[in-house]
């Protein structure tokens, strides 16, 4: 979140859509996660674990994103977990992905070569 102040928010979902760990930026107005539920969480999982079951003809889901009326939200897989951002609507979807994805995927290589 530091390296990009469009970044409104992040949260870590398990398989399950239980939130891990949550951080916001206090600056912007956020999109109320108090109340998204279970099911919007669940909505994200299985998004990217659809992805997932055509890994073998297109390779590896590295994000979704979908576009909200006053925000953007992109869903990265982390390992068995999901990462879910909120950004402001400024942001380019496919280069801010692609930046998060990057740093996400080395992240992802540091913890299995230990």
């Amino acid at each position: 979140m530091s390296s990009d102040r469009n970044v409104r928010s992040v949260l870590v979902i398990n398989h399950n859509g239980a939130v891990l760990h949550q951080t916001a930026h206090q600056k912007f107005v956020q999109p109320n996660l108090d109340r998204w539920n279970d099911t919007h969480f669940m909505e994200c999982i299985l998004e990217i674990s659809m992805g997932g079951r055509f890994d073998e003809f297109y390779g590896p889901i590295r994000y979704h994103h979908s576009e909200k009326s006053d925000f953007i939200m992109f869903s990265f897989p982390f390992l068995k977990n999901v990462i879910l951002v909120t950004c402001v609507k400024k942001v380019s979807p496919i280069s801010f992905a692609t930046e998060v994805s990057s740093r996400i995927h080395n992240v992802i290589n540091g913890i299995l070569q230990e």
